[in-house]
């Protein structure tokens, strides 16, 4: 990636390589502690998508916050089942039809910034300025926290769930205590709270009472 003159204080223009992926992986690569980053234009092409993505599950393995924001009309050009799939990307991700630029923000210290999709020669903004970079972060976090989950969100689908972990959620619906739960599905005890813990993370909550309300939004409970 090459920088050019300074615009004006604090902005500086960035023309990226031809591989736009090594540059993705790169800038992704430098955060130390929180990322957001939302993409509204599709990317040229998939791997630099799909490498950016390799970049954050490393991220989110050394427990750095990361948010993800995407607009649907770059998810449509995308496969989301693997994303609605992934229980550490997903909850993770939030869809967004308010406007916005493709925006990354490094640990509030850096933003760079890209639009103009399908451009023959693209170039991206990176700011520093802190009063700069602090209001594009608080819209771009306000933004993420204002829109859908990808898994409740209309049209995205639902992450699928095998005939075992619909039955862990029957039994949390039921109020079952853990032992007779594990007693009933045939698993040892510890096997049971495996289920509950990994269920938490694939809804994106953090109690069990919201393991309910989420599976009943997405109509994963029997009628009752």
């Amino acid at each position: 990636m090459r920088k050019d003159d300074a615009i004006a204080p604090g902005i500086v223009r960035l023309h990226p390589s031809k591989d736009l992926g090594s540059d993705v992986k790169h800038l992704l690569r430098r955060v130390r502690s929180e990322a957001v980053v939302a993409v509204s234009s599709p990317v040229r092409q998939e791997r630099h998508y799909s490498l950016g993505h390799t970049v954050i599950r490393g991220l989110l393995a050394e427990g750095k916050q990361v948010r993800l924001l995407y607009s649907p009309d770059f998810l449509d050009s995308r496969d989301r089942r693997p994303l609605l799939e992934d229980s550490s990307l997903s909850p993770k991700i939030r869809v967004s039809s308010h406007d916005f630029h493709n925006t990354f923000i490094i640990d509030r210290h850096a933003a760079i910034l890209w639009s103009g999709a399908g451009a023959a020669h693209p170039y991206m903004v990176m700011v520093r300025g802190p009063a700069l970079v602090g209001a594009i972060h608080q819209f771009a976090t306000r933004t993420w926290e204002s829109a859908d989950h990808l898994s409740t969100r209309p049209g995205f689908g639902s992450p699928e769930f095998d005939d075992k972990s619909l039955a862990v959620l029957d039994a949390l619906n039921r109020g079952l205590k853990d032992e007779v739960a594990a007693r009933q599905l045939d698993v040892s005890l510890r096997t049971y709270r495996r289920y509950v813990a990994d269920l938490m993370v694939r809804l994106d909550v953090t109690t069990r009472f919201q393991v309910g309300v989420r599976a009943a939004q997405l109509g994963l409970l029997p009628p009752g």
